[in-house]
């Protein structure tokens, strides 16, 4: 991920049609050299399985999570990192149990109620609205990342960049498969 997001922050493998178009979740970045064809708002949430003892209460402190059992992305991740950081700015840290790699296995994770973690919300969002898991209101570490996909100014958007631009733009997550459906 580092090596990717170095590339992307560098314009490097952009500049040199390496790479038609980089997507990423992180901070707001601002390249120059490159177009930014969408940048959209992606708050970063603590979940728990719906019926955890946390989940009904109005708010929840950081020194209640560092008590609980946690499933975190790996160190390096935006939202992970930013996340060390918020814990750190409040003298704490959160210890996990178990760090993956796959936010989707995570989410899966806690609805079996493994643990608590700390996800994007269009992870989770399917599983909040059915009631499966329950978001933490925690008023002390509030994370926004943005999903912000680039191309390089001089690039020719073909038929198929547009598409997934446009599906990015509306928010939609994009997957492998969700973009196969458009290749015809």
């Amino acid at each position: 991920r580092r090596q990717r997001q170095m590339c992307i922050r560098d314009s490097f493998c952009i500049g040199t049609n390496q790479v038609d178009l980089a997507y990423t979740l992180d901070q707001p970045l601002l390249q120059p050299n490159l177009v930014l064809a969408a940048d959209v708002p992606e708050p970063v949430c603590f979940i728990a399985p719906s019926g955890h003892p946390l989940a009904g209460q109005a708010e929840v402190s950081l020194e209640e999570l560092t008590q609980q059992e946690f499933l975190l992305t790996e160190r390096g991740m935006s939202y992970r990192d930013a996340l060390d950081q918020c814990m750190a700015a409040h003298g704490l840290a959160i210890h996990p149990y178990l760090e993956l790699g796959s936010a989707a296995l995570l989410c899966q994770m806690v609805e079996q109620g493994m643990g608590l973690s700390f996800l994007p919300e269009y992870i989770v969002r399917s599983a909040l609205a059915e009631g499966r898991l329950a978001r933490l209101s925690v008023p002390d570490c509030t994370v926004m990342m943005h999903r912000q996909l680039f191309y390089h100014r001089d690039k020719w958007v073909t038929p198929q960049m547009n598409v997934f631009i446009e599906l990015v733009r509306q928010g939609t997550p994009v997957s492998y498969t969700h973009l196969r459906a458009h290749e015809t």
